[in-house]
């Protein structure tokens, strides 16, 4: 995510720090402080973002658990994201993951609850919400008890994509597909966002539940086209989505001679066979021809400059391409090489499935019905 600082690592997840962060610390230093000051007020609200990030941690541990690559957590000043390499789509999986964060804000309060309780007995104090606004160690837990539940309760609001979004979701994919269960999912947490939206129009320095509404309806929204899309590169298999007649290149061609091809062809890569064996040696880009011409290096071999076969990821020729698709996510890659059991098949990039997906997406816009013969 542009605009974030990593500031650390666990459980080999970077932790990042969003640079709009700033502007909730110097909110909490006036908002928090009191009569203790700003600094304690930048403590408050440290605190508080420490439970958020254990929040976050619950869900990515969890993921982790399923074999899902967690890509990082990001502290934002509406809350915190875990970004997962993919969704959990069984939906066993997804509920343990939802249910994951704040499961571990129930068990924070409930280990904070009993020293609160001897921490006011200790000083004389009777157990109320009154504690909060008092500066110092007792008010501190408190406020972080109260932090505690509330973010279990809120988070488990059923507005996607919430964690009780989620568990809603996970709940109906039981009943139904995924696809129908996101868009049933998301369908609730618009409406539950235009409700906070109302509320915090007509309800004075509500400013951050405006916030929340809003994410709640276009990312929820974001994440049910993604799913549609999903769905429909599910039905496309890899062997129909290569491009006919692709040109290959020979571990002898020049720089020069590939950027003259280039200018007359579509095709974004070209891979590179042994001449023998037709086996792939590595893949010419735009972006690394390009580069080759810039250094002057025209005469140079295309095997000097081209991208190693071993540094590409392999799919095979009967994969989905919602596979190929999380494969290139997985290795930040944006070009595959596709085998037929031992033997190389071609390329396939984004740029096939932005194709796919965009004729895919026209079609169904007409109302036609396209039927994949199988590949």
């Amino acid at each position: 995510m542009s605009w974030s600082i990593k500031v650390g690592r666990i459980f080999g997840i970077d932790i990042k720090i969003h640079l709009t962060f700033l502007l909730i610390l110097v909110w909490g230093a006036f908002n928090y402080g009191g009569s203790a000051g700003p600094l304690y007020g930048v403590v408050v609200t440290l605190a508080l973002f420490t439970l958020v990030l254990l929040h976050e941690l619950g869900h990515s541990v969890a993921a982790l658990g399923y074999g899902i690559p967690v890509r990082d957590i990001t502290l934002l000043p509406i809350g915190g994201l875990a970004r997962l390499e993919r969704m959990p789509e069984k939906p066993l999986h997804e509920l343990v993951v939802a249910l994951a964060g704040p499961l571990v804000n129930v068990v924070l309060a409930i280990g904070l609850l009993p020293l609160v309780a001897v921490l006011a007995a200790l000083q004389g104090e009777t157990f109320s919400l009154r504690m909060l606004m008092q500066p110092g160690l007792l008010g501190l837990l408190t406020f972080l008890l109260s932090a505690n539940i509330s973010l279990a309760v809120f988070n488990m609001i059923p507005a996607f994509p919430l964690d009780g979004g989620r568990v809603l979701r996970a709940t109906l994919g039981f009943f139904t597909d995924y696809q129908r269960a996101t868009q049933v999912a998301v369908t609730v947490g618009r409406v539950f966002a235009i409700g906070l939206g109302l509320v915090a129009l007509f309800v004075p320095g509500q400013i951050f539940l405006a916030l929340i509404a809003v994410f709640i309806f276009f990312a929820g929204g974001q994440e049910g086209q993604a799913v549609a899309a999903k769905g429909m590169l599910r039905k496309v298999r890899v062997a129909q989505a290569l491009t006919p007649n692709a040109v290959a290149l020979s571990p002898e061609a020049t720089v020069g001679q590939v950027a003259s091809l280039m200018m007359t062809s579509r095709q974004p890569d070209f891979p590179v066979l042994d001449p023998l064996t037709g086996q792939l040696l590595g893949v010419a880009s735009h972006h690394t021809v390009t580069q080759a011409m810039q250094q002057g290096r025209w005469r140079s071999r295309i095997a000097e400059i081209m991208q190693q076969a071993r540094t590409v990821p392999t799919i095979a020729l009967t994969a989905s391409l919602d596979e190929v698709q999380d494969k290139l996510a997985q290795t930040s890659s944006r070009v595959a090489a596709v085998y037929d059991g031992l033997h190389f098949r071609g390329l396939i990039s984004l740029e096939d499935i932005y194709r796919v997906f965009g004729f895919l997406n026209r079609s169904q816009s007409s109302g036609r019905r396209i039927g994949w013969q199988a590949g």
